[in-house]
């Protein structure tokens, strides 16, 4: 694993100075050694999370997912690939499914806490929510970030947006 990380912070090196080249060669190189742990141990989570992680910073949303999902199902206590596979969802504008993983999310924080940033989940489904033209349940949430972390970034500017949003569609 310490070589995947090694191949992956030279592509973000390579990827800093614009060598896009030399970087996609190291980022296939870290997925591709991945992939091959993958092979040998299908059932250990920590590759196919590592590996979505990556797919995630190239923007290759459908190969992360399809890993964040065998993530889900080898590791059904961790709730942090629900809160990445929402992003993904998020970026790929598919909100129905990016409400959903952070429902799920939620849940299973419930049983087993993480630790993560709940005012990050609950912005972002905002914004999910916002897409789908779920505008109250939008506010809401927002209203929950306030509560979590008055100074979340972004808040006043979202919840600006998304009343707009509200009022236009009444």
């Amino acid at each position: 694993m310490e070589k995947v990380n090694s191949f992956y912070e030279k592509a973000m090196e390579f990827r800093a100075l614009k060598n896009t080249t030399e970087s996609v060669k190291y980022l296939q190189k870290a997925i591709k050694r991945l992939g091959e742990f993958i092979k040998k141990e299908p059932k250990n989570p920590i590759y196919s999370l590592r590996r979505a992680q990556i797919y995630m910073s190239i923007k290759a949303h459908k190969y992360a997912e399809n890993d964040l999902l065998l993530t889900i199902r080898n590791d059904q206590e961790n709730s942090v690939p629900l809160i990445l596979l929402g992003n993904v969802y998020l970026e790929s504008k598919d909100f129905p499914m990016a409400v959903e993983a952070y429902n799920k999310f939620f849940v299973l924080d419930e049983q087993h806490p993480s630790g993560e940033d709940h005012a990050k989940v609950y912005f972002n489904r905002a914004i999910a929510r916002n897409g789908l033209e779920w505008y109250e349940e939008a506010l809401m949430d927002l209203n929950t970030v306030a509560e979590l972390n008055p100074e979340y970034p972004k808040l006043a500017y979202c919840r600006e947006v998304i009343q707009k949003n509200k009022e236009a569609n009444e």
